[in-house]
C-alpha cells in the first residue's frame, strides 16, 4: 500500500470593493477613466463591467487599465448610463453600487450675430442661437466705450436675440454673445454700426454788405458716418469744397470743424448770390439755402429809432424825461423839435444829452407834441409824443410817466419772405417771449423803400396787426424794400426786429429763391428743395473701371434730369479731393445708369442731385464704393541675384508701383528655365518681393523672369534675367549682391575681368595720391615764398634763409638772382597836392567795389607834420582767399618815396619799397591810392605809412647808410638782410617823437606799427604784432594771387 498527499484550497471572495466607481460628468470628446478596485478574494476574482444592466463589451474606445479600471476615450453622448463593477471568482459575483456617467456637450453656436449697419431710431435684432447638453445659459454683454446696455430701449427674446429699440449714435459698439454650460462656453459678438442723415448745427445766414468788404457764410453740419459737406451757386454746377475755388469764393475748415465760404472784395454783380450748403453721406442729405446782397454806401438804410418819446401826462414843477435811442451807419445826430421849433436848453431844460432831454419844474406851456428826429447822410427816422403838464389837483386828470423798459415786450424774429409777386409781397416773423407787462396788442410793420423824389425814412404801413403775416401791395417793381416789425403791448411799443433781407418785387422770379409762385418754375422750387426727391438704392461694381447706379425718384412731378457728381477718395491727403459730373435725362422709365471710364481698383463716391430748368434739388444719399480689382500693368524690375553657393541664389526684385497694380498684391509668380531645356519651372512668393532658388547646377545660364499677381490675375513678366553660377564661384565672396544683367554680360563674373578692374582702379589711386602729393609740395613751396598775411595786427614774415643775403636796392648792381625782381613802375613826379586823396578803382574788382574818383579832406585837422609831403601807395588789388573763400583786402602796398616832396620841393630819386600792411578784419575795397600828407594834416587812416625826409641828414633815405631801411617809422619785410642790425643812436632817440624798437635783429621779433600818426609810444602801450624771422630770402616777387595760397 502507499500513502497519498491531497490539498484543499478553499475559495473566498470577500464582499466590499476595495473602491467602486463614482458618478461624473463629462464633456463630449474628453477622456475619463472610472476606477474601481473589487473586494480580495481567492482566486483572483475577474473583473468586468455593466452599463445599464447590460456586460459591456471592453473594445475599440473602451479598455480596462489595471486590469479592473474602465478607460473612455473621446466620450459621446451614447456613452451616458449607468455603470456597474462586477467582480467574480468561484466564490461568488459581487456587484460595486451604480455609478452614473453623464456625457455634456460644450455649447456651440446655431447663428451666430451678424455686424449690422442700421439708421438712427431703427429697431436691431442680435440673433443667437446655441445648442448643447444640457442647454447653455445667455448672457448679452456691450463691450465698447460707449458704456453699457441702453436700459429702456433692450430686451431679449425667448430665442435668446439681443433686440435694441430706438438706436441713437450712442448705441454704437461691440455686443457679445456668451453661452455656457457644465461641459464649456461660447462667445460670438457683432459691430452695431448707426448711421445718422446729416442735421445742421449752424446754417448760413442771408447777409448784406456793402460792396469792396469781405464776407463770409459758415455751415456745420453733423451726422454718421462724416457727410460731406460742399457748396454750390443756384444756377451753377460747380461745387466748391475745401481746398477748392470759384472766382472770388473760397471754402475752408475752421479750427472749429465748421465749412466756411468767404467771398474777398463783393462786388455789386454778386448781388443776388444764391448760396447753397449742402451735405451727404450714406444715410440721407441735407441742404439750406442763403442769399447774397451786395448793396453801395447809397442804399444804405436810414437810421432806425430802437426807443423814442411816449405820451405823458405829468404835474406842474415835475420833471419829464424824454428818451431817443437811434441805431445806424454811418452814427445818426439826434435832434429835438417841440410843434416844429427846435428845442434848446435853457435853465428848465437840460438836451446837453441828446438821448435823453430833461425838463425841470414843468409849466403848463411845456405841454406839446416832442418828436425826436434821427438823421445821417442816408435818410432820417422820427418818433413824436406828446406832453400833458395839469395841475395836480385836477381830479379829471389821471396821471402817468415813460414805462420802463422791462415793461415793453421783447423784439420779434427778422422777418423774411414768405410769398411774394408782381407788386406785393407776404411777410412773416416769429413772436418773442418776452411780452412785457400787459398783454400783446399786435405789431407795427415798417417799410423803407429808396424810391426817387422821396425822403429815405421808415414809413409805419400798418398797426396792431395780429401777425405772425403780413401782406404788403402796391409796390413798385425793381425798387428794393426793407421791412421791420415791433411789438405792442398796453405799455407801448418794443424794440425793433432786425432788418428784412432786401426783397425786390417784379417779374424776375429767379430772384426770389425758395418761395412758392404761382409759375411752374416757382413750383418745381418749392418741390425740389423741400426735402428728398431721389434716392441712390445702390451702386454695384461692374468692372475694374465701371460702376452702376440704381436710383429710386420719390416724387418724379419736377424732375426733369439728375447730375450724377463722383468724388474721387483715393489720393494724397493733402490735396483736395477731384470730382467729376454726369448730366442724365429722366424719361420716366430709366432707374440705373452706368458709369465707365474710371480708375481701376479706386474708390469714389456718388450722389445724384435732381434739376427742372436751372432749379437744382436737394442732393440724394451718397454711396461709397471700390471699382473691381485688375491684373497688374506693370512687371516687377531691378531684379538683384545675392550669390550663396554654387548652387544656391538669394534673388530680390522690386515691387511695381501701386497705382500700377490695380488691385490687392496676392504675390509673385517666377519662372526659370535653364538654357537648352524646354522645360519651364514655376515658383509661387508671397507678397515679400524675394526668393531663395536652390537646387542651381554650376556653369548653367539660366533665365529667370518675375511677375505679380492680384485676385484678378497675372501681371505681366519682368524682362528676361540671365543667371549663370560660374564653378569658379565656389571660391569667391559668396555673399556680393549685384544686379543680374539683362542682356548677356556673362563676362562680368569673369575672373580676368574682375582683376582688370581692380589694377585699373589700383593704378587710378596711385596717380591720384601722388598728384595730390606733388601739389602739396608746390603749395607748401609756395607758402613759405609768399608774403605773411595780417590777422587782427599780427604781421609775420618768414625771413628764414640759409645765406645772409644783404638788401639790394639798386638795380643797377644787383646780383644774378636779383633778376626776377617785378618791375616796378617808373618813378614820375607829382604835382603839388594840398590836402586831398586820389582814389583809383581796381579793375579787378569793379564789379564789386565802387569808390569815388575824388575825395577831399580838410587839411586843418587830423595830425601836424613839419613840412608838406607826399607820399603815394599803390594797394594791390590781388585778392586773397580765405577758409570761406571770401576775399579780403590786399596785405600789401607800394610806396613810391620818388613822389615824396619836401615843402613842393623837387622830387627824391630814392626808390620805393614794396612792404607788408597790416590791416583790419573789416573788408575794404581794393583800389589804387594816393596818399597826400601836408602842413597840419594827414590822412585819418587805420594804416599809416610814415615816409623819411630825404633832405634829413640824421636820416639818410637808402638803405645803404643806415642798415636797410627808409626810416624808423617803416620796415621793409621783404628787403631787411637777416643779419643786419638796425640800432639807432641815443641822439636819434632823443630827437624824434616816436620810439620805435632800438635793435631788430634776426633773433628778435620785428614790429609794424599800425595807427594813426602823431601817437607817442611813451603815452600808451601800442598795439604791436611780431614775427620771427626765418632765415629764408624772400622770392624777389611778393605778389600773391589767386590760386597760390593754401
Amino acid at each position: 500500500s502507499y500513502k497519498k498527499d491531497f490539498k484543499f484550497i478553499v475559495a473566498v471572495l470577500r464582499d466590499e470593493f476595495r473602491l467602486e466607481p463614482q458618478s461624473t460628468r463629462v464633456a463630449a470628446g474628453e477622456d475619463i477613466v472610472m476606477e474601481c478596485a473589487p473586494p480580495k478574494g481567492t482566486p483572483e476574482p475577474q473583473v468586468h463591467w455593466r452599463k445599464d444592466g447590460h456586460t459591456l463589451e471592453v473594445e475599440g474606445r473602451l479598455k480596462l487599465v489595471d486590469g479592473s479600471n474602465l478607460a473612455i476615450t473621446d466620450t459621446k453622448p451614447s456613452d451616458d448610463g449607468r455603470y456597474q463593477c462586477v467582480a467574480k471568482n468561484t466564490a461568488g459575483i459581487r456587484e460595486s453600487s451604480v455609478a452614473i456617467l453623464k456625457v455634456h456637450v460644450k455649447p456651440f453656436m446655431v447663428k451666430a450675430p451678424e455686424d449690422t449697419v442700421a439708421l438712427v431710431g431703427s429697431t436691431v435684432d442680435f440673433a443667437c442661437t446655441v445648442g448643447g447638453d444640457p442647454l447653455p445659459d445667455v448672457l448679452w454683454q456691450r463691450k465698447s466705450p460707449g458704456g453699457t446696455m441702453p436700459l429702456g430701449r433692450v430686451r431679449v427674446l425667448e430665442d435668446r436675440t439681443l433686440r435694441l429699440e430706438r438706436i441713437t449714435l450712442l448705441d454704437q459698439g461691440r455686443y457679445t454673445c456668451d453661452a455656457d454650460n457644465y461641459a464649456g462656453a461660447v462667445s460670438a459678438s457683432a459691430i452695431l454700426t448707426v448711421h445718422a442723415a446729416p442735421t445742421f448745427t449752424a446754417r448760413p445766414l442771408a447777409q448784406t454788405i456793402e460792396s469792396g468788404r469781405d464776407v463770409s457764410f459758415r455751415c456745420n453740419v453733423d451726422g454718421s458716418p462724416k457727410p460731406f459737406i460742399f457748396w454750390s451757386f443756384e444756377g451753377d454746377r460747380a461745387l466748391i469744397y475745401p481746398g477748392t475755388s470759384s472766382g472770388n469764393f473760397e471754402v475752408f475748415t475752421t479750427n472749429e470743424g465748421h465749412s466756411t465760404l468767404s467771398l474777398k472784395s463783393a462786388q455789386p454783380q454778386n448781388s443776388g448770390t444764391v448760396i447753397i450748403c449742402s451735405a451727404v453721406n450714406e444715410a440721407g442729405s441735407a441742404s439750406t439755402r442763403t442769399r447774397l446782397t451786395v448793396t453801395s454806401k447809397e442804399e444804405r438804410p436810414p437810421p432806425v429809432i430802437i426807443r423814442g418819446p411816449v405820451n405823458q401826462t405829468l404835474p406842474i414843477n415835475s420833471v419829464a424825461f424824454l428818451s431817443c435811442e437811434a441805431i445806424g451807419n454811418p452814427t445818426p445826430v439826434i435832434s429835438w423839435y417841440k410843434e416844429s421849433l427846435p428845442v434848446t436848453s435853457s435853465d428848465r431844460i437840460n438836451v446837453t444829452n441828446p438821448g435823453l432831454v430833461e425838463i425841470y419844474r414843468l409849466r403848463k406851456e411845456d405841454s406839446g407834441v416832442y418828436t425826436c428826429v434821427a438823421s445821417s447822410r442816408v435818410g432820417k427816422a422820427t418818433w413824436s409824443g406828446h406832453l400833458l403838464v395839469e395841475n395836480p389837483k385836477n381830479p379829471n386828470i389821471n396821471f402817468f410817466k415813460a414805462p420802463e423798459a422791462i415793461m415793453l415786450p421783447g423784439p420779434p424774429s427778422r422777418p423774411h419772405a414768405l410769398n411774394q409777386s408782381e407788386g406785393s409781397v407776404t411777410i412773416t416773423w416769429g413772436q418773442n417771449n418776452k411780452i412785457g407787462s400787459s398783454s400783446l396788442l399786435g405789431y407795427q410793420i415798417e417799410l423803407f423803400g429808396r424810391e426817387e423824389g422821396v425822403t429815405p425814412t421808415w414809413t409805419v404801413v400798418a398797426r396792431r396787426v395780429p401777425g405772425p403775416t403780413f401782406t404788403q401791395h402796391l409796390l413798385t417793381p425793381g425798387v428794393p424794400y426793407t421791412f421791420l416789425v415791433r411789438a405792442e403791448n398796453g405799455h407801448g411799443l418794443g424794440p425793433p426786429s432786425h432788418l428784412s433781407d432786401i426783397i425786390i418785387v417784379g417779374a424776375d422770379t429767379a430772384q426770389n429763391w425758395g418761395n412758392p409762385e404761382v409759375t411752374v418754375l416757382s413750383e418745381a422750387r418749392a418741390s425740389l428743395v423741400s426735402g428728398n426727391i431721389v434716392k441712390l438704392t445702390e451702386a454695384i461694381p461692374v468692372l475694374s473701371t465701371a460702376i452702376k447706379l440704381v436710383w429710386e425718384i420719390l416724387d418724379a412731378q419736377y424732375v426733369e434730369g439728375l447730375y450724377i457728381y463722383y468724388i474721387t477718395l483715393d489720393g494724397p491727403p493733402e490735396l483736395p479731393k477731384t470730382y467729376s459730373m454726369l448730366t442724365v435725362l429722366h424719361t420716366g422709365g430709366s432707374s440705373s445708369f452706368t458709369v465707365n471710364n474710371l480708375d481701376k481698383w479706386s474708390r469714389y463716391e456718388f450722389f445724384l442731385v435732381p434739376f427742372f430748368k436751372t432749379v437744382e434739388g436737394q442732393p440724394s444719399n451718397s454711396r461709397t464704393v471700390r471699382t473691381l480689382e485688375d491684373v497688374p500693368t506693370e512687371a516687377p524690375s531691378s531684379m538683384e541675384a545675392l550669390l550663396l553657393n554654387s548652387t544656391a541664389v538669394y534673388l530680390k526684385w522690386r515691387p511695381p508701383s501701386p497705382l500700377s497694380l490695380n488691385g490687392a498684391l496676392q504675390g509673385y509668380r517666377v519662372e526659370v528655365k535653364a538654357n537648352g531645356s524646354e522645360k519651364i519651372d514655376t515658383v509661387n512668393v508671397g507678397t515679400t518681393p524675394t526668393l531663395l532658388l536652390g537646387n542651381l547646377t554650376a556653369g548653367v545660364s539660366y533665365n529667370v523672369k518675375v511677375a505679380a499677381a492680384t485676385r484678378a490675375g497675372l501681371g505681366p513678366f519682368s524682362s528676361a534675367a540671365i543667371l549663370r553660377l560660374d564653378p569658379a564661384s565656389r571660391i569667391t565672396d559668396h555673399h556680393q549682391q549685384r544686379p543680374i544683367d539683362m542682356q548677356s554680360g556673362d563676362f562680368i563674373t569673369e575672373t580676368w575681368f574682375m582683376a582688370l578692374l581692380i589694377s585699373m582702379v589700383s593704378v587710378m589711386v596711385l596717380l591720384f595720391g601722388a598728384m595730390l602729393l606733388v601739389r602739396r609740395r608746390q603749395m607748401l613751396t609756395k607758402k613759405t615764398m609768399t608774403p605773411s598775411r595780417s590777422n587782427g595786427g599780427v604781421l609775420t614774415t618768414p625771413l628764414a634763409s640759409k645765406q645772409e643775403t644783404p638788401l639790394w636796392l639798386d638795380k643797377d648792381t644787383l646780383p644774378d638772382y636779383s633778376t626776377t625782381l617785378p618791375e616796378y613802375s617808373k618813378l614820375v613826379p607829382q604835382p603839388d597836392h594840398s590836402g586831398s586823396i586820389n582814389l583809383h578803382q581796381n579793375p579787378l574788382h569793379q564789379k564789386e567795389y565802387t569808390r569815388p574818383d575824388h575825395l577831399d579832406y580838410s587839411s586843418e585837422k587830423n595830425y601836424p607834420m613839419s613840412g608838406r609831403k607826399y607820399m603815394q601807395v599803390q594797394e594791390y588789388a590781388s585778392p586773397n582767399l580765405d577758409s570761406n573763400r571770401t576775399s579780403q583786402i590786399a596785405d600789401y602796398a607800394e610806396v613810391d618815396a620818388s613822389l615824396v616832396v619836401p615843402n613842393g620841393g623837387p622830387t627824391s630819386p630814392a626808390p620805393y619799397a614794396t612792404t607788408t600792411l597790416v590791416t583790419s578784419g573789416r573788408r575794404i575795397g581794393n583800389s589804387m591810392v594816393n596818399v597826400v600828407v601836408g602842413g597840419e594834416t594827414c590822412l585819418n587812416e587805420l594804416l599809416q605809412v610814415w615816409v623819411p625826409n630825404p633832405n634829413s641828414p640824421e636820416e639818410p633815405p637808402y638803405p645803404s647808410s643806415n642798415g636797410g631801411y627808409y626810416n624808423r617809422k617803416v620796415y621793409s619785410d621783404s628787403y631787411f638782410a637777416p643779419t643786419q642790425t638796425l640800432r639807432r643812436t641815443k641822439k636819434e632817440r632823443k630827437s624824434s617823437n616816436e620810439n620805435p624798437p632800438d635793435l631788430v635783429s634776426p633773433n628778435q621779433p620785428v614790429y609794424a606799427r599800425v595807427g594813426p600818426p602823431g601817437l607817442s609810444w611813451r603815452n600808451a602801450t601800442p598795439s604791436l604784432s611780431s614775427f620771427t624771422p626765418h632765415k629764408q630770402v624772400y622770392h624777389a616777387s611778393t605778389r600773391s594771387e589767386p590760386g597760390n595760397m593754401l
